[in-house]
């Protein structure tokens, strides 16, 4: 990202990358090459701002001699000709110029780099609309004890509702569709290691557990003190297409997420109190499930086929059990490490995950955000305000410094986004303004991101991660962990 495409080989033309916002995000080494353009180049860049600068050198032809393709998630990309690649060096001493196999080769990883733009541009109105549903939920909480349940009230309360699942949908449908394109235009690659498979399990019920109390189900997790080798990321992608499938299908009851261990290999299990299959749909859903990935989409559907491709990227076994109006099971295998396991907290102990976390008491809690998207700043800081927290509210790190210096009293906790303007990402921020206190300040990054690399390195860095949008009784229950008043 940012010029560094080490890989290129300076084949890749002169691109400019722009968010939603209008503000630059990305760019290929051949732009950041031109003269007119060379040592200007920085993440947050506002499109009107460098347009104003090229326009005032029109002597160099940039200006002019551009292509703006506007992209479907209100982004755009600069495409400059050859009119403006009089600095390039040849590709070669044949006297044939980059241009040419500039515009011959293809781009490595464009694809890649505009649906991570897209995805994420997507996720932050998402973000913030969950975020002022929960705060608005707050807010009915309150008129109806005064108004002591009346059918007005109960009317507003289905019809938020509802708009809570619609976002919800929305926001796997986002997930799944970028997913399952970047899975087939091969630009997810597994990155295999040892990893404790209990901490993707804590993951994933942080995030499902309030989808499924908001329907009266229950959602149970099996701690699991396994060691497992597989791309850890990828995985819990998979296992959330099981989980959300097993939501679609059971209207009452519970749904389970457990493992056991199989000689060598671990079985990640999710069992559903849904409606079943019939013996016909079962045998029809198996052979769907083996067939090679790119087929049966439209029989499977998404969550399913993405399933699928995951499994068959990262070499794992998918077998699916039901009756017929009681239920099914679909289990995922896993091949075990041969290092020593890791134990869990309580290996023996089921967590049963309802929103317990909204009774715990968080009022008086200070709290630092970070967060760059003017739109989820004020979304987050409504709804953190909801839940009586005093809030400080930051666009960038250096903006956050400023904050924290005025104020004279520590934060007990810091949220922050991944991608933030300037130089720092979301994990220094949060490292060095603890540093500024007496005392260790726990730290959450919340993002949109989806890019695996990036991904990677905020799970790496011992920060609980969330992603954009996040359901609010999802960040409330990693609220209250995080400071140390979790019942569990």
């Amino acid at each position: 990202m940012n010029g560094s495409h080490d890989d290129a080989g300076g084949a890749m033309p002169p691109l400019l990358v722009f968010g939603s916002g209008g503000r630059l995000s990305d760019w290929t080494p051949a732009a950041a090459a031109l003269p007119e353009l060379a040592g200007h180049l920085a993440v947050g860049l506002p499109a009107d701002e460098l347009d104003a600068f090229l326009s005032s050198a029109p002597e160099t032809g940039a200006a002019s001699g551009r292509t703006v393709l506007m992209l479907a998630g209100g982004g755009a990309v600069w495409r400059f000709h050859a009119s403006s690649l009089s600095a390039l060096p040849p590709a070669s001493n044949t006297g044939v110029s980059a241009v040419q196999p500039a515009m011959s080769q293809p781009m490595r990883d464009p694809a890649g780099r505009l649906f991570a733009a897209a995805s994420h541009d997507l996720r932050q109105p998402l973000a913030a609309l969950s975020l002022l549903i929960g705060t608005l939920d707050g807010r009915l909480d309150g008129r109806a004890e005064e108004e002591r349940g009346g059918g007005a009230g109960r009317a507003g309360r289905d019809l938020l509702h509802s708009m809570a699942q619609a976002v919800e949908s929305m926001r796997s449908m986002v997930d799944g569709h970028f997913d399952l394109v970047r899975l087939e235009s091969g630009l997810i690659e597994p990155d295999i290691r040892t990893h404790a498979v209990n901490g993707v399990l804590m993951r994933l019920a942080l995030e499902v557990a309030p989808r499924l109390a908001d329907r009266g189900l229950r959602f149970t997790v099996m701690p699991c003190s396994a060691m497992v080798r597989t791309d850890s990321a990828l995985l819990e992608r998979l296992l959330h297409g099981l989980v959300a499938n097993a939501l679609r299908g059971t209207t009452r009851g519970r749904v389970l997420l457990g493992c056991r261990t199989s000689r060598d290999r671990l079985r990640i299990e999710v069992w559903d109190s849904g409606r079943g299959l019939s013996p016909q749909r079962l045998a029809s859903l198996r052979t769907e499930l083996a067939s090679p990935a790119g087929e049966g989409a439209s029989t499977l559907g998404l969550d399913l086929t993405l399933v699928r491709g995951l499994a068959h990227k990262l070499g794992l076994g998918l077998e699916v059990c039901s009756v017929d109006g009681r239920g099914t099971v679909f289990a995922v295998v896993v091949p075990l490490s041969v290092e020593p396991d890791v134990v869990a907290r309580d290996p023996q102990r089921p967590v049963s995950l309802a929103p317990d976390s909204s009774t715990a008491d968080i009022s008086r809690t200070r709290i630092l955000v970070i967060e760059d998207d003017p739109m989820v700043l004020a979304a987050l800081e409504a709804l953190l305000g909801q839940w009586g927290c005093s809030v400080v509210g930051s666009d960038s790190y250096d903006m956050a410094v400023e904050r924290v210096g005025s104020v004279l009293e520590p934060f007990d906790l810091i949220i922050s986004d991944l991608r933030l303007k300037g130089a720092a990402n979301g994990i220094v921020a949060i490292r060095q303004i603890a540093k500024l206190f007496d005392r260790p300040v726990p730290g959450m990054i919340l993002t949109g991101d989806t890019d695996p690399k990036r991904l990677r390195e905020a799970r790496l860095s011992g920060y609980p991660l969330l992603h954009k949008p996040v359901a609010p009784l999802a960040l409330r229950a990693a609220v209250v962990r995080l400071l140390g008043h979790d019942p569990l």
